[in-house]
């Protein structure tokens, strides 16, 4: 009797660790970091301009807020997005993050203007603000691909200016760890990884 108590409190504790194990992997991370830089562009750019993105996945998973920040840009901003596409594939606009351009992008609301040559701009995304990219099978307003392209480290940041109009700086997003991690970069601090 005194053994078979005993298998079933070693049963017991298996079975509670390999849940709390399970349940620690069945976390999807919500914090994402970018880098962004000329080198990351396609084609790459030699530019002194850099930037970081972080984006922030709401607990319900409804609304991504997000914080921009630039600097060393010559020329005027036109607009920043986040792309879907793997690093070193040009993708289409999943979603603006802040424009100078008029009129602004039809049938999202209106982003926040863009700081020229440097500063922060911050806001949250939803469903209302996904774009359409037919072409690799996002939906407008189909947050759900939005989110899963995100955490599947297919999408990136991308600051487009007078000079470079197909990009100046980017840099792709990247999650680590669970929500509770905010170290937001998966190959130790170096996003340089094209």
């Amino acid at each position: 009797m005194v053994g078979t108590n005993r298998t079933i409190a070693i049963a017991t504790c298996a079975v509670i660790t390999l849940a709390g194990t399970l349940g620690v992997r069945a976390q999807a991370p919500t914090q994402g970091h970018a880098d962004l830089n000329g080198y990351e562009e396609t084609p790459t750019i030699s530019s002194p301009a850099s930037g970081t993105l972080n984006v922030q996945i709401s607990g319900d998973g409804q609304s991504l807020s997000y914080t921009l920040t630039y600097s060393g840009l010559a020329t005027n901003v036109l607009f920043a997005h986040i792309h879907i596409g793997r690093p070193a594939i040009a993708g289409g606009i999943m979603a603006f993050l802040c424009t100078n351009v008029t009129p602004a992008p039809e049938g999202v609301p209106a982003p926040p203007a863009c700081p020229q040559n440097s500063g922060t701009v911050s806001g949250t995304l939803s469903a209302a603000n996904i774009m359409a990219v037919t072409a690799q099978g996002v939906s407008v307003g189909d947050f759900a691909a939005f989110i899963a392209a995100l955490r599947s480290e297919a999408a990136y940041g991308n600051v487009h200016t007078d000079a470079f109009k197909m990009g100046e700086i980017r840099g792709q997003i990247t999650f680590t760890g669970t929500s509770g991690n905010t170290s937001g970069n998966s190959n130790g601090g170096n996003n340089n990884n094209q």
